[in-house]
């Protein structure tokens, strides 16, 4: 079955419509771009993708000097021929693309990501959007997807992987999108690579990490085919393909302890808390106290949008001051998501088992150690309290790697020396699989040991002494 770009196929039935008379550049232009300016050359684009399909049938399409084009079918007095072949199959096989979803909601505060992975996918085949689940990759993808698709002659298709269990189901997956073939079908690899050929195409892939290795092997595989494919990935980890540029997608900016209600105001997580509350119509004032309140949802949420988007559905029942007197059992409070949300989605914690999940049983024991840690640590500081046992300190500099590549750890980016963190739900979430472990009590007495070292050493940076005190004597108490 030959593909063909949906621009390329409208320049070819209206060429097919006008039975043999010339079609001007004027009138491709008006049919093909209705609302946009675009400049003479896309026309040649599109021609040239045609023309290369056709292949023997090649000039079968005709330019007419300074006037237009002209699809050359001989005919029979009134009633035209069959069409050359190559037309034949491209009219009949014009791939249909998954289209984007549509968002009514604005998306807030992210006007510089946009702008940063647009450049990013000037440049390169394939941009992946790294970050911790709920942090809003998909609809961040989207969003640019439609930008650049408003803003040239790209097609954008959106794919999800979600749903998908294995390498085959990447494969038929991508082919369904793509309009050449059903999810259930076997389809071959090389199969993908004709769908593409040609095609100035913009593919939103969705959903990535828990088929990586499957979803890296295609992206590759089509993006060498082709060069007028761009790939747009998310992801909790790097595909680690050729010529892949990350883009690590961050919370949105939070409010100061000390912030004034208008640098609050300014907050595009604030923003956004407050734009979802009026859309449950659930208007929130914007007294300083109230303020207040919002700020330290946001805060403690790390300003993680799905985070956010389930903090607005409790407070619109419950009230601000409930929400935030709440925080201390989010995953118990934050559930009852949107019910057309994937099940990971739906509540605080399915986002967190969701990443929990993907990680090795190394990786999960060295995260429940870390989360004795309240703030910035060091590398030093994570191997004496996490190395014990069958876990060497090489072993934890390893999963340490790891966690930070799923977006499970932070890193810093503003030192000379690394610095790692997790965010308040992770780490409350590691603390709650410490405490259902039996090495709780271990953990907390290496900690303490490594914190008296600490203050024979004050000068010494690993994480901030006085507040890891008073946190390890909460959670002593709270193992218990």
């Amino acid at each position: 079955m030959l593909q063909v770009g949906s621009r390329a196929f409208d320049i070819l039935e209206l060429l097919i419509e006008a039975k043999g008379k010339t079609v001007t550049k004027d009138e491709i232009l008006r049919r093909v771009w209705p609302n946009s300016v675009v400049e003479e050359n896309n026309i040649h684009v599109q021609l040239s993708a045609l023309r290369k399909i056709f292949g023997d049938d090649k000039h079968a399409i005709r330019t007419i000097s300074g006037r237009g084009y002209r699809l050359t079918v001989p005919t029979e007095g009134d009633e035209p021929a069959a069409l050359p072949e190559a037309v034949q199959g491209v009219q009949a096989g014009a791939a249909r693309l998954n289209a984007l979803p549509v968002c009514h909601a604005p998306l807030i505060g992210r006007e510089g990501a946009i702008a940063d992975i647009t450049r990013a996918l000037s440049g390169t085949p394939i941009v992946t959007l790294l970050g911790p689940g709920g942090i809003g990759k998909t609809q961040l993808g989207i969003a640019v997807a439609r930008s650049i698709a408003a803003a040239t002659d790209m097609e954008a298709c959106f794919i999800t992987l979600a749903a998908v269990e294995n390498a085959q189901g990447v494969v038929s997956a991508i082919a369904q999108a793509l309009g050449v073939g059903r999810a259930d079908d076997e389809f071959p690899r090389q199969s993908l690579v004709a769908a593409v050929l040609g095609r100035n195409l913009l593919v939103v892939l969705d959903n990535c990490e828990h088929v990586i290795e499957s979803a890296a092997t295609v992206c590759e595989l089509l993006v060498q085919a082709s060069a007028d494919l761009r790939i747009l990935a998310t992801s909790r980890e790097p595909l680690r393909t050729r010529d892949e540029k990350f883009y690590r997608v961050v919370p949105l900016d939070t409010p100061d302890t000390e912030a004034s209600p208008q640098a609050t105001l300014a907050c595009s997580s604030v923003r956004m808390f407050l734009a979802q509350m009026r859309a449950v119509n659930a208007d929130v004032e914007t007294d300083p106290g109230s303020l207040e309140m919002v700020a330290t949802i946001c805060r403690r949420l790390d300003g993680v949008p799905l985070a956010l988007e389930l903090a607005v559905a409790r407070a619109a029942v419950f009230g601000i001051r409930r929400a935030v007197s709440e925080l201390d059992d989010r995953f118990q409070f934050l559930r009852g998501g949107r019910r057309t949300a994937p099940p990971r989605q739906q509540t605080l914690e399915a986002a967190l088992d969701w990443s929990y999940q993907l990680l090795s049983m190394t990786e999960r024991i060295v995260l429940h150690r870390l989360g004795i840690f309240p703030a910035r640590f060091s590398l030093e500081a994570a191997c004496a309290v996490a190395a014990c046992g069958r876990l060497s300190p090489n072993d934890v500099t390893e999963a340490i790697v790891g966690l930070a590549s799923k977006c499970v750890v932070m890193t810093t980016f503003d030192s000379r020396t690394k610095e790692y963190f997790l965010l308040e739900t992770t780490r409350e979430y590691a603390l709650r699989k410490l405490q259902q472990s039996d090495e709780a009590d271990e953990v907390l007495t290496r900690s303490a040991a490594y914190l008296a070292r600490f203050y024979e050493q004050p000068c010494r940076r690993g994480f901030r002494a006085a507040t890891l005190g008073n946190d390890l004597a909460t959670e002593s108490v709270a193992s218990r």
